[in-house]
């Protein structure tokens, strides 16, 4: 598989406390990838080595196949925003921008570009100052993306926003990834970002990760395979389900609805046994409660490693 970040035992340690133990990521080319924790798990620790503004004791960071801390051209190619953006608010969006440009060996046209692509070129004349969290943030973004980088670092980018700029940043990380082929590295809390964007997950918790796979695997692992089945006929279906041994649980939704747990991933033998006892199924599907999941890895390792 090709990788455009690779991270490898990577540890860090201020003063008495270990920060990071030996974690390990990696972002593949043209993806998103979501690193998952509670505050203080380390998550900003590991961007900040990534993008090379604090040194590792120890472990390996490549991105594209360079060494960031000895390649420092290879940012041309990639952008990074962090948490909290701090841009200088007597700039205008449009000199903030020009400047970067000039920084980065950009041409000026990519100022106009990627003004338009983050919705701002209505504002570029208008003081940082005056701008709205939202506007900051999608303006950093902006930022990032002058000279389109085949890299995006992005450190918690709905901080501060309300739920409309959070879906309007959320579709642009879409949209880049998706037209552009940049690959993606996100620290996030919100669950709805997971669901929607990231193919691969991580899941940091006291510097260790505690987690890697896909959203389903993320549910699987710590609620285990529960499937959402909608029919008119609930009675029937749940006669036809009562006779299988690969079930654990039923439990209500609503009128029409049923959430089924089995003992083990047998979703499309379940389907097919439906259908050939005549119950009309009118929806199918993974139950994806990430938030519950999530809470319950962190819980779970909290318990398991309390210190």
């Amino acid at each position: 598989m090709n990788y455009s970040i690779i991270v490898e035992d990577l540890w860090k340690r201020y003063g008495s406390e270990n920060i990071l133990n030996g974690i390990s990521i990696n972002v593949e080319k043209g993806g998103i990838t979501a690193l998952l924790g509670p505050n203080g798990s380390g998550k900003t620790t590991t961007i900040r080595i990534i993008v090379g503004l604090i040194f590792p004791d120890r472990g390996k960071v490549e991105i594209l196949g360079h060494n960031p801390f000895r390649d420092k051209d290879l940012f041309k190619k990639v952008g990074y925003v962090q948490e909290i953006p701090n841009l200088p608010g007597f700039f205008t969006a449009r000199q903030l921008l020009e400047f970067s440009a000039s920084m980065k060996g950009v041409s000026r046209s990519e100022v106009r570009r990627v003004l338009e692509l983050v919705e701002l070129k209505d504002v570029e004349n208008k003081k940082i100052a005056k701008f709205s969290k939202g506007m900051v943030q999608r303006l950093a973004i902006a930022e990032a993306l002058l000279g389109s980088p085949e890299v995006l670092i992005l450190d918690e980018p709905y901080m501060g926003t309300d739920p409309i700029i959070t879906m309007h940043i959320r579709d642009l990380i879409r949209r880049i990834s998706k037209e552009y082929g940049v690959s993606v590295l996100m620290t996030s809390h919100i669950m709805e970002d997971v669901k929607e964007l990231a193919q691969d997950i991580y899941v940091i918790y006291k510097g260790r990760i505690i987690f890697h796979g896909t959203k389903e695997d993320l549910v699987k692992q710590f609620l285990g395979t529960r499937v959402i089945i909608e029919s008119r006929n609930l009675e029937a279906l749940k006669r036809a389900i009562s006779e299988l041994n690969y079930v654990s649980g039923i439990e209500d939704i609503d009128k029409e609805k049923i959430m089924v747990t089995l003992k083990e991933d047998k979703r499309e033998e379940l389907l097919d046994y439906l259908i050939s006892k005549g119950v009309k199924v009118k929806s199918f599907y993974l139950d994806l409660d990430l938030d519950r999941a999530y809470e319950r890895a962190v819980k779970g390792d909290r318990e398991n490693n309390p210190l």
